[in-house]
């Protein structure tokens, strides 16, 4: 089994069952909600999965432009932010989904998820062991508007890390953990999955 096929493997099931679930069994005003103070919503947490894969995936990895910079997809979405969500209080995580079009995020969500698949597919093209320069990481994570709040913590985190760490973090690992979140509070809300 290549690099390919061993990631597609689990990005298959993470977006056509696990994502896919959350987006057709969880009402669109339950993913708006928090059910919870402390707890962010559905909502906030796709966002946030879409925006780190195609940052992640898109800058660090591939070196490609992000899809959101495509086709207005901040327009599309009705949000002002480039960055992917980390360090927003909750009253911000509120605009957010009161804001947030919903069916533009599934859309976005797909382009993104097209673009991770057109990227791993020639995976063979990038050096997986190649480290993130704090230079690089600083242009996308400070001049790019990746961060939020904590950009000198995410310069420092990130620098150093593999591309093959990236691919990895961002396109499987991140997310899943972020599955587990919105099952959680799917659950709290009262969405019986079937």
């Amino acid at each position: 089994m290549d690099t390919t096929q061993l990631f597609l493997q689990r990005y298959d099931v993470l977006y056509e069952f696990w994502l896919g679930g959350i987006w057709e069994m969880v009402p669109d005003d339950k993913k708006r909600q928090r059910p919870h103070p402390q707890v962010n919503s559905i909502a906030w947490n796709l966002w946030h999965v879409i925006r780190v894969e195609d940052a992640g995936l898109n800058r660090f990895v591939a070196d490609h432009p992000q899809v959101l910079d495509q086709d207005a997809w901040l327009q599309k979405l009705n949000v002002p932010w480039r960055h992917h969500g980390s360090g927003m209080n909750f009253a911000e995580v509120d605009d957010l989904n009161q804001r947030i079009d919903l069916g533009a995020l599934h859309e976005y969500g797909r382009a993104v998820q097209a673009r991770t698949r057109e990227i791993v597919t020639h995976i063979d093209r990038v050096d997986l062991d190649a480290k993130l320069q704090e230079e690089r990481v600083r242009a996308i994570v400070i001049d790019e508007g990746l961060a939020y709040r904590e950009a000198r913590d995410l310069v420092d985190s990130y620098t150093g890390w593999t591309k093959g760490k990236c691919l990895m973090n961002f396109g499987l690992t991140h997310p899943y953990q972020h599955v587990g979140e919105m099952g959680v509070i799917a659950s709290l809300l009262g969405v019986v999955f079937d």
